[in-house]
């Protein structure tokens, strides 16, 4: 960087607020998430232990989860937010300062530094609510839904006795006028809903300072489906280079 780069002390001081505000916002979603999993220890206890507990009181207990999911995702939109600006400094700054040569330009750090300088006046998320949704779903709240829902299957399956055969086991899941193959029709549509959105969501892995594409991507080779934080590195290198 040169004699036109920010001062110094300033960007130091910019690097550890960023990093902080990153830190406090991670604690924030691992309050939400020990939330879901007092609330989920202790009502499957209850549900469990008392026979004649009806089994929608777990699929309530799954509704509360996905309110948390909504508010842990909505704090995970605010913490993206700073994790970019920490990356940004991260790859345009630090990095050029620890290797000198070596990464993006001095012209294009400088550009994408001025565009951070321009977003500090902007605070709205830049990752979708729907693509947060689908990173806390892969890191934990997906194993917490699992399970609730597998303790509702076993609460159809035992109580008040064991059933018999899978037709009972079905009609087991009626909710008042709502049937049992109703209920587990629309169980299962959205368990495949879910899978989709955690599956679809980009990755949070870095390699070269590209993001890694999506699972569904990876499996299918859809890049339709990819999200990417970082700039292509080769594309802004052609786009500005004279001799094109």
């Amino acid at each position: 960087m040169d004699d036109e780069s920010p001062d110094r002390s300033v960007m130091v001081h910019f690097y550890r607020a960023s990093v902080m505000h990153a830190d406090v916002w991670r604690q924030r979603l691992d309050a939400t998430t020990n939330w879901a999993i007092v609330t989920n220890a202790a009502m499957l206890s209850f549900t469990l232990s008392q026979p004649d507990t009806p089994h929608f009181i777990v699929l309530l207990l799954i509704g509360v989860n996905f309110l948390l999911l909504i508010m842990e995702s909505r704090r995970y939109q605010l913490y993206d937010l700073w994790r970019r600006r920490v990356r940004c400094l991260d790859r345009y700054f630090i990095a050029a300062h620890l290797a000198p040569g070596h990464g993006p330009s001095p012209d294009h750090a400088r550009r994408e530094l001025i565009s951070l300088a321009d977003n500090l006046g902007h605070s709205y998320p830049q990752l979708s609510l729907l693509d947060a949704l689908g990173y806390r779903l892969r890191r934990n709240y997906g194993y917490i839904q699992l399970i609730a829902l597998g303790t509702w299957c076993l609460k159809l399956f035992i109580h008040p006795t064991p059933v018999s055969s899978a037709e009972y086991f079905v009609r087991r899941a009626h909710i008042g006028y709502i049937s049992g193959p109703m209920t587990m029709t629309m169980v299962i549509s959205l368990t495949l809903f879910v899978i989709f959105v955690a599956l679809r969501a980009p990755s949070e892995q870095m390699v070269a300072w590209q993001q890694l594409p999506s699972p569904i991507e990876r499996f299918f080779r859809l890049p339709i489906f990819h999200r990417r934080m970082a700039l292509d590195e080769e594309d802004n290198l052609h786009h500005h280079d004279p001799g094109r």
